[in-house]
């Protein structure tokens, strides 16, 4: 998010300091490992951006709305997104059951 902030910033020739994320991610588990059914799940996240400066709250709102359609981490979050994965013990590939 910070890198987007930056980007836009530098390209829009906005000025500010101080900048901060702090990101908070909320998780929960269930089930046992021994019995085989252990989840783990993502409750939610939360972010929080902090700036510092001088520029009108309107620029600051069209900076920050367009920093959260760029960044790529809260697309692949909020979104459903193919994962594919390959697992490799030993040099070979493991199926999952």
């Amino acid at each position: 998010m910070l890198s987007q902030v930056s980007q836009v910033a530098a390209k829009k020739r906005l000025k500010f300091k101080d900048e901060r994320v702090k990101v908070i991610a909320h998780f929960r588990e269930e089930g046992a490992v021994l019995a085989g059914t252990q989840q783990g799940f993502c409750e939610d996240f939360e972010i929080e951006l902090s700036l510092n400066g001088e520029l009108p709250s309107n620029e600051i709102a069209k900076l920050i709305q367009l920093a959260h359609r760029m960044c790529f981490t809260e697309s692949a979050l909020s979104g459903v997104i193919k994962i594919t994965s390959r697992h490799i013990y030993n040099g070979e590939l493991v199926e999952s059951i």
